[in-house]
């Protein structure tokens, strides 16, 4: 053929073919974070600046690498209180406590302060967790004109995945992209699920988590994180019971769930080792000097909503089935009996 005729042709094929050209500049950018109130807060890319209510919160942004972001945080969630390394460099207002409405006041106004001294703007996040009282809050800030206003109810869990979901908005928020902390928590989650699937169910171990406090008092950790964490364990606990609140009972009906649960591993909150309390202390104290049970001292950030609590679940994983772990009774801090302390 021709050269000058088939480049006629081509141009004819060209011209008799419809068209699609994209307009880069009408894609929208940025990502949408859904709270638990249903609530869609749009965001063009990761915040500047950030309001934090939660400890939990707080070393979610931290372990981001986004802690320069945060601005302004509750009391319990500061340096000063927690005295946790991860906060040193934390540079932010102490908003005080956001327990009850006592001081919503005080909190709302500190943080129009902020906004008209430059320091947060009405589009920057706060993030609200914890408290119910904190439902209020959100809908005063929002009628004052902060747009992205958002509330997690972490008092209570419904899934490990909820956890992780509340890991990945924020770390979204504060940096736009989920980075390596949710996928280092997801990894530990997998290695859990991977070897204890394979436990069948008349070989399931049993769990008890317990509440304690310095004065003595002791309660089954009924609903929560630990709850969920010994699911995603494959472990059976010991002490739920759907028709009660988060926690429950005393010290005898510790005593009477483990006396009908020989074998039960035993998980103290993390309150009993920070009022100065050892594992030695709750079997003397408690139990009354019975080394029948295997005890494992929960580290201060298991049972939060942050990276940590997946360290936290491969280690309950490692105690409840220390063999399928390939932890050897020579590794094991406890032996075969149950004798012994868990230190995590």
């Amino acid at each position: 053929m021709d050269a000058k005729l088939l480049t006629l042709v081509v141009v004819g094929v060209f011209l008799c073919t419809p068209m699609a050209f994209v307009d880069t500049d009408a894609a929208d950018p940025g990502f949408d974070i859904t709270d638990d109130d249903g609530n869609v807060f749009h965001f063009e890319g990761a915040a500047n600046k950030i309001v934090a209510c939660g400890l939990g919160t707080v070393l979610t942004i931290a372990d981001a690498g986004a802690i320069s972001k945060i601005v302004g945080v509750d009391k319990y969630s500061t340096y000063e209180y927690t005295k946790n390394e991860k906060l040193k460099d934390l540079d932010s207002i102490d908003l005080k406590s956001f327990y009850g409405e006592t001081n919503h006041s005080g909190i709302k106004t500190e943080l129009i302060n902020m906004v008209d001294s430059g320091k947060l703007s009405l589009d920057d996040p706060i993030i609200l967790t914890t408290y119910e009282a904190n439902k209020i809050l959100k809908e005063d800030l929002l009628d004052l004109g902060f747009t992205h206003v958002l509330r997690w109810a972490t008092t209570s869990l419904g899934s490990y995945d909820d956890l992780i979901s509340f890991v990945k908005n924020v770390t979204m928020i504060a940096t736009g992209e989920e980075g390596t902390t949710i996928r280092d928590m997801e990894s530990k989650v997998d290695q859990v699920t991977s070897v204890v699937s394979n436990i069948p169910e008349d070989k399931m171990s049993k769990a008890l988590t317990v509440w304690c406090s310095a004065s003595g008092d002791v309660k089954v950790t009924n609903k929560g994180i630990s709850h969920s964490m010994i699911g995603v364990c494959n472990a059976t606990h010991v002490g739920y019971d759907d028709s009660k609140g988060s926690y429950y009972g005393d010290v005898n009906t510790v005593i009477s769930l483990l006396e009908e649960n020989p074998g039960t591993v035993i998980f103290l909150s993390d309150k009993w080792a920070s009022s100065g309390k050892t594992i030695e202390d709750f079997r003397n104290e408690i139990l009354a000097g019975n080394t029948d049970f295997k005890i494992v001292q929960m580290g201060p950030q298991w049972n939060n909503y942050c990276p940590e609590s997946a360290d936290g679940l491969l280690e309950m994983a490692k105690a409840l089935y220390p063999e399928e772990f390939g932890v050897t009774p020579e590794d094991d801090p406890t032996n075969s009996n149950g004798n012994g302390n868990m230190t995590m």
